[in-house]
């Protein structure tokens, strides 16, 4: 397995204190946020509580907040902050230039045509 790193947005595409939905690989469920500070990061797109879109949600510092029942997720580590049992998958943001890249695991070769 390899990290493979892909274009998924320009910088000035995701505004402070936003997220957007994006496509990662072959997985279009996903979301790139960016705060207030101007972080960026990726995740799956939708709340584990009942998927919800989460890039509708509202970011408040480095978590954002599900807008159907207000589940917390810390966009540093995907844990949601004030209920149990839930979690983000978190994936890692580099930005190279204007273009942000989001990296995910990937095999070298298809296992399935082996």
């Amino acid at each position: 397995m390899r990290k493979v790193f892909h274009p998924v947005a320009r910088a000035e595409d995701v505004p402070p204190g936003t997220g957007i939905p994006i496509k990662v690989g072959d997985d279009p469920n996903c979301a790139l946020f960016r705060t207030s500070d101007g972080e960026f990061f990726a995740s799956t797109s939708l709340c584990p509580h009942q998927n919800e879109a989460l890039d509708q949600g509202r970011l408040e510092g480095c978590e954002v907040i599900c807008r159907r029942h207000h589940l917390r997720f810390d966009l540093r580590t995907g844990d949601c902050t004030n209920a149990g049992g839930y979690w983000l998958r978190m994936m890692e943001v580099r930005r190279t230039g204007d273009h942000i890249e989001v990296g995910i695991w990937e095999y070298d070769d298809d296992p399935r045509s082996a």
